[in-house]
């Protein structure tokens, strides 16, 4: 990963997808493994409704499928095929495309749109993105120092989850910032969000720049130039708008 901006709005473009999408594979499974673990005391089972056992196990497994969910995006993530997907899965590719299909569709649009449409009257908008992938930076600190506490053999482990996260190279995070910016026009009934366009136009200036020192390349110093003029452009328009 790269140098991390503690912007909601931005901290993710410095982690590479598949990277976030394992730090939300880890937060899942780390909330299973709480669960479990919550169940294993007997102290109030003499307080327990009749069934209350059985509701709890299928808590369990409804929090395996998430589990299961995630890995298999995970695993997409990082161009795992169908197929071998599959043949973990016992089912053909095709059966586990059709399962899986909505869950890896579901987590790309959340890369582009990570919250959901806000209702009417409403002062929040709710996160489609995994609170983990939205956040990585504290989620990677939080499950790092929760593998140290609850496994003996981490214990004197630094980063143990963040620490083996596939990097991001220049490349991948400007195919991210790209995307980013092109899906801002997908509707073509609303306009882009101009501060959303003027981060990401910024931050395609800084990716240009350091394309330009590490290979040599003088042409994306120039569009680096280009794109910082663009984004000043875009701060007057807003500034012209507002008044």
């Amino acid at each position: 990963m790269t140098d991390v901006e503690h912007d909601p709005d931005s901290e993710r473009y410095a982690y590479s997808r598949t990277a976030l999408a394992r730090l939300a594979l880890s937060a899942e499974l780390r909330e299973l493994a709480d669960r479990a673990i919550a169940g294993v005391p007997t102290t109030n089972d003499m307080w327990a409704r009749p069934g209350e056992a059985v509701g709890t196990a299928l808590d369990l497994l409804h929090q395996a499928q998430e589990v299961l969910a995630r890995a298999v995006v995970y695993e997409r993530q990082k161009h795992t095929s169908w197929e071998a997907i599959g043949e973990q899965l016992d089912v053909t590719k095709q059966s586990a495309h059709v399962r899986f299909k909505e869950a890896v569709a579901e987590w790309q649009l959340s890369l582009q749109e990570p919250h959901y449409s806000a209702s009417p009257g409403a002062r929040v908008r709710s996160l489609r993105l995994h609170e983990a992938a939205y956040a990585p930076t504290s989620a990677g600190k939080n499950l790092d120092a929760w593998v140290r506490e609850h496994i003996p053999a981490h214990r004197e482990t630094d980063h143990p989850v963040t620490g083996h996260l596939p990097a991001l190279s220049t490349a991948e995070e400007m195919v991210q910032v790209l995307d980013t910016l092109n899906h801002l026009y997908v509707d073509t009934r609303t306009p882009p969000d101009p501060s959303a366009r003027i981060r990401l136009v910024e931050r395609k200036a800084a990716l240009l720049d350091r394309i330009a020192a590490e290979e040599g390349r003088p042409e994306a110093a120039q569009q680096a130039e280009e794109a910082r003029a663009l984004a000043a452009q875009l701060r007057n328009d807003a500034a012209k708008a507002d008044s």
